[in-house]
């Protein structure tokens, strides 16, 4: 017998194998139930998503002389007869290929004659929205009006492009793209009844690449199985689709967002060398971005990125490092040159210059270029770094790794403003040394904590990386960006709050209880108390800070 493709062997037979539509799944089923069955319905959603599949499940349940559930029993003569090929009860009609006028005419004229097996003759018309002006027109009658036998099912991936007078003749019904999970479900029982061994990777990737579709999952195994005959690995997937792993993915936008133009001549090197397509890699990249600004961007981003949880945590620790004008220009820059890459022979090329056009930021006029120079410059100066400056022609240009200050390096700036800001007339700058000479110790102290959680929950250091840390009487204040909203979110979890307290207590020698807010927050008070949030504000502290940095480095302040 001649092989049959995976996906037409996986068909849905009764409602309960339909994956992913389950509110539409327990309404056809009561409707069945209950006898409540509509005359015309439209199902609506994008490509592998279940629409036909679940038309001829519903026309099967609702010819069952003995329907179980509202499924379709399979073993009654009318479903035996209706799972054939050749039967006149269901009629499937591609409108893509039948649009005319003469066609829907010869419709109407045939649906006066009574089913032959069933009580129901259902219609099943695939793709409608390709039907003309005037087959719509004929339609219309006979679509709000039909003879009692008569059940209209209109599939279409393009809703918007039908006839309000047809919409508003119709049940309308959204199918949802299918999430990874369940499409990895079925892969798994699908390559287990078929013998087939495939890594866990890459049933993920062929999940992710198939985009909510569960066709198109089915069919890029069956591509894969041929490939690899019964096991799959992940490599095996990759090569099928031209594309770089995961982990490659996330090197390379890790290189975008140092700014390291170099590292990435060589990544490109390597895509190259694998024999990784140059257009599919770009539409990886961007869909890598476009996650990274939702993570940095929505308070919720678990639920709208549909990747599992080690891979969430790794966004999330990725997404602190970015700032939002540098993932807005690179997705701007890399949709562009993905709409360009298709009129040229040389793709390679066209994706090194915007990759440098990214991380050059100076070398562009325009607006976002401007404010992604602003956003790196403020993240420098927050993170105490200072930007080298090179004179080349007569030009200033920023290095693409500007070095960081060691913290001796800090020590010394300290005690070279506070000699030259000891006269008895400048005493605001004075102030303004001594308080620079805090911040060390207080920078310390918490580096000192962050080494100890990374030894521990790695995770939890990534989130706290980029925080502010302040300490008021016996609480330990971690103050956030606005864009960090997550990160406060997973901190506050009990288990996270605990972890964190006994680090602190074990580095201070006293209980701290800790608290989240953002750093406008933090910087109202301090403006509202006139004075900055003391760090150290009882002996047993100050004694342990002394203990660790020495009197030099630590002094207390009246409140």
């Amino acid at each position: 017998m001649a092989y049959t493709a995976l996906y037409r062997q996986w068909r849905p037979e009764i409602f309960d194998d339909v994956i992913g539509q389950d509110a539409i799944v327990r309404i056809l089923k009561n409707q069945i139930e209950n006898n409540r069955i509509g005359h015309a319905y439209l199902f609506c959603g994008s490509r592998g998503t279940g629409k036909t599949s679940t038309a001829k499940v519903f026309a099967k349940a609702v010819n069952c002389l003995t329907p179980v559930n509202g499924n379709p029993c399979l073993a009654c003569d009318v479903c035996q007869k209706l799972s054939l090929d050749n039967n006149m009860d269901i009629i499937e009609i591609d409108a893509a290929s039948n649009n005319g006028v003469d066609e829907i005419r010869d419709l109407r004229d045939k649906v006066k004659y009574p089913p032959v097996i069933g009580r129901y003759r259902v219609y099943i018309i695939d793709e409608v929205h390709m039907l003309s002006t005037g087959a719509f027109n004929a339609l219309l009658k006979t679509l709000e009006e039909p003879p009692q036998h008569i059940i209209f099912i209109l599939a279409t991936t393009e809703p918007h492009r039908l006839p309000a007078t047809i919409l508003s003749r119709c049940q309308r019904y959204n199918f949802k793209r299918i999430p990874n999970k369940p499409i990895v479900e079925r892969l798994e029982t699908v390559a287990r009844q078929s013998g087939v061994q495939i890594e866990s990777d890459a049933l993920n990737t062929i999940a992710r690449w198939a985009e909510g579709s569960m066709r198109d999952a089915l069919s890029l195994m069956d591509q894969c199985i041929g490939f690899c005959d019964n096991y799959v690995t992940n490599d095996d997937v990759l090569a099928i689709l031209g594309t770089a792993d995961q982990e490659f993915v996330f090197n390379v936008v890790q290189k975008i967002i140092e700014g390291n133009s170099s590292e990435l001549f060589g990544m490109v090197e390597t895509l190259i060398d694998d024999g990784r397509d140059v257009a599919v890699f770009v539409r990886d990249l961007i869909q890598h971005l476009r996650n990274l600004l939702v993570v940095k961007m929505c308070r919720e981003p678990e639920a709208l990125l549909d990747v599992g949880q080690d891979t969430l945590m790794a966004y999330v620790r990725q997404a602190q490092e970015a700032g939002h004008e540098r993932l807005i220009r690179a997705i701007e820059i890399l949709c562009s040159l993905e709409a360009d890459m298709k009129w040229s022979t040389q793709p390679r090329v066209l994706l090194e210059m915007a990759l440098v056009k990214i991380c050059r930021p100076e070398q562009e006029e325009t607006l976002n270029a401007l404010l992604d120079r602003v956003e790196r410059l403020e993240r420098q100066i927050r993170e105490g770094r200072m930007v080298q400056q090179a004179v080349s022609s007569g030009v200033d240009f920023a290095e693409d790794n500007a070095f960081v200050p060691s913290v001796d390096q800090y020590k010394r700036q300290a005690n070279e403003q506070i000699e030259k800001t000891t006269p008895d007339d400048d005493v605001k700058a004075r102030d303004e040394a001594k308080e620079h000479k805090e911040e060390i110790a207080a920078g310390q102290l918490w580096a000192k904590i962050l080494n100890a959680i990374k030894k521990e929950r790695e995770g939890i250091y990534w989130l706290l990386e980029n925080c502010d840390f302040r300490i008021q009487g016996k609480s330990a204040i971690l103050a956030f960006s606005a864009s960090q909203q997550f990160s406060i979110d997973a901190i506050n979890r009990e288990e996270n709050r605990s972890f964190i307290e006994g680090i602190i207590e074990k580095i201070l020698g006293k209980k701290m209880k800790i608290r989240c807010c953002l750093l406008d927050e933090m910087m109202t008070d301090e403006k509202k108390y006139g004075e900055k949030i003391t760090r150290t504000d009882n002996e047993e502290i100050v004694e342990k800070a002394i203990d660790i940095f020495g009197s030099d480095f630590v002094e207390v302040v009246d409140d």
